[in-house]
């Protein structure tokens, strides 16, 4: 029971719902409302960012020769001189579109006219100042005669477009021309034909038409074969139409290309050189003097039939291997780039048994967890069974109890 003495006293609410006091949320957490006051002396401007971006596309601001200094002097302060658009020379080689003379004759008058308001300026004497006078208006003049013309009216914006932009024009006239043979797929298309052509015309089909010359076809094969003549009476001329030359032709080919007959050729005369045949000379009498040892030698040894024949049976087995010696390098070369191929073989195999090996491991597991989930399901079920008797036992006992 709650104490009297605490009943009449203020600032207690009854039957309300508790509320206890919390920890503040943390500052980045807090939302403070902000009443903004509102009142006829602010004024809230509306700005659109697609129509500010659109009024100062193009345009860009020139910063040379800016003064904003405080300086007394009788020269003006300069500031920003902002540009519009952006104009594109013609390259080497290019011609001129009239658009792009215009633009370039507007900004080098331009150019003139601020050199000659600097010279203006900077003029001490009244003959140059005359001369400064008179140049800036010819200039003021031409300026006038330029903006006169006005390009964009008496030429349209599509004529302008044109000329500053051709191939973008030429672009956008093919992809309205593909559009509009797209949607004329369904429509008739009628076109002037004689009244003897008896081809019949099929709608939203383009027609191609292949003409076939057979006199010039058969020039341009005359011309092949005449140049073919002409190189194989080239090769007539250096090699010759003789059989035993031929011969040694095809035997330094073999199975090779002409281009490494000529190299190996080339390198043979190479070896004529007169150094080379000095170091040849000295290498064949080093070679003769050893023969000339080596024969001695086997005179004074006795004859060994045995290792004669071992000789002559290796010379037979070299003399049929030397059509194959060709061959060799490139059984080798593939023999090395193979062996990589043998190696990574090498480590497929071995993780291969790897895997067979761990496969064997988890089957054995797999078997041995089978065997005790089969222990660990029997003894469930027993339990359960022992569970359910109890329970039946003890509903037996809480019913006698009840009665």
């Amino acid at each position: 029971m709650a104490d009297s003495k605490y009943a009449d006293l203020p600032g207690i609410a009854y039957n309300q719902v508790d509320v206890y006091e919390t920890t503040d949320l943390p500052e980045s957490e807090q939302f403070s409302t902000y009443n903004e006051e509102e009142t006829d002396a602010i004024e809230r401007l509306h700005i659109s960012a697609s129509e500010a971006f659109n009024k100062f596309k193009g345009k860009h601001v020139i910063t040379k020769g800016v003064d904003f200094s405080d300086k007394i002097s009788r020269k003006p302060r300069t500031g920003y001189n902002a540009v519009f658009g952006v104009w594109e020379l013609p390259g080497e080689g290019e011609q001129e579109t009239p658009l792009q003379k215009y633009q370039r004759l507007q900004s080098e008058i331009k150019e003139l006219f601020d050199e000659v308001s600097s010279l203006k300026e900077k003029a001490k004497e009244d003959e140059e100042t005359k001369n400064a006078v008179d140049i800036m208006a010819q200039v003021e003049e031409a300026g006038k005669q330029l903006n006169s013309l006005k390009l964009d009216e008496c030429l349209g914006t599509d004529l302008v477009a044109t000329l500053s932009d051709p191939q973008g024009t030429r672009l956008k006239q093919l992809e309205s021309q593909i559009e509009l043979f797209k949607s004329a797929g369904g429509q008739e298309i009628k076109k002037e034909q004689p009244k003897d052509s008896d081809t019949p015309t099929v709608n939203g089909v383009l027609k191609y038409e292949m003409i076939y010359l057979p006199e010039r076809a058969k020039m341009q094969e005359v011309t092949r074969v005449a140049q073919l003549e002409q190189r194989l009476a080239r090769l007539e001329n250096v090699i010759g139409v003789h059989d035993d030359k031929l011969d040694k032709f095809t035997q330094n080919l073999k199975s090779q290309g002409v281009v490494e007959a000529v190299q190996q050729l080339s390198a043979k005369t190479a070896l004529l050189d007169s150094t080379q045949i000095e170091a040849m000379g000295s290498r064949v009498t080093t070679l003769i003097h050893k023969m000339d040892t080596l024969a001695q030698k086997k005179s004074s040894m006795p004859p060994d039939n045995e290792r004669d024949q071992k000789v002559a049976e290796m010379y037979e087995i070299l003399k049929k291997t030397e059509t194959m010696s060709q061959i060799l390098p490139q059984t080798v070369e593939r023999m090395v780039s193979l062996k990589a191929i043998h190696s990574r073989a090498g480590e497929f195999t071995k993780s291969l048994m790897q895997l067979e090996e761990l496969q064997s491991q988890i089957s054995s597991k797999l078997e041995s967890n089978s065997s005790v989930l089969k222990g660990v399901q029997e003894s469930f079920a027993t339990n359960l069974e022992v569970i359910r008797k109890n329970i039946t036992a003890l509903e037996e006992r809480v019913n006698k109890l009840k009665k």
